[in-house]
């Protein structure tokens, strides 16, 4: 996909009558993203999972980049709570087992913040999931009107490049 057209999707995707779900689904994966590190099978399988599924993608992807910020300081609860999980006697023989699978070492699992933060993300997804529905509503009331009529979403529909893009049908 070109560039225009990971942007026109992006617009659409701010700016189009989306469900306060799926902005709350969006939100969630993108915080679980944003809590682990990007270098891993993991993160690119979440990344997939977060656009394949019916979800709002503009809204993960601005949920994973602005966790992806303040992800240093969480770092600091994570890291310590991935390592109680892989230190622990009771695990070991599970992570042996995963280890000596095919491809499950390519998703950094032994990684202590890596494992922290999935724990993590996952013990929080269901609380996020309720804020970034709440965040979705409120979004649909207040703002969603304003990004129509933000002078950037103004020029780019008035830009000949935008109109021609559209009317080729891509």
């Amino acid at each position: 996909m070109n560039p225009l057209g990971i942007l026109r999707q992006f617009i659409k995707g701010l700016t189009s009558d989306t469900d306060p779900s799926q902005i709350g689904w969006g939100i969630a994966l993108g915080f679980v993203i944003g809590l682990i590190p990007k270098g891993n099978l993991t993160a690119q399988l979440l990344l997939v999972l977060l656009m394949a599924l019916k979800v709002n993608i503009p809204m993960g992807l601005i949920a994973m980049f602005l966790v992806s910020f303040v992800n240093p300081l969480a770092d600091k609860l994570t890291d310590p709570l991935g390592y109680a999980l892989l230190t622990a006697d009771a695990l070991a023989p599970l992570w042996t087992a995963l280890y000596n699978m095919p491809v499950l070492p390519w998703t950094a699992f032994n990684n202590t913040v890596l494992l922290g933060g999935l724990t993590a993300g996952a013990a929080l997804f269901v609380p996020v999931y309720f804020a970034g529905r709440r965040f979705g509503v409120f979004y649909n009331e207040k703002f969603r009107d304003q990004v129509m009529n933000s002078r950037v979403v103004k020029g780019m529909k008035a830009s000949f490049l935008f109109d021609w893009y559209f009317k080729e049908g891509v």
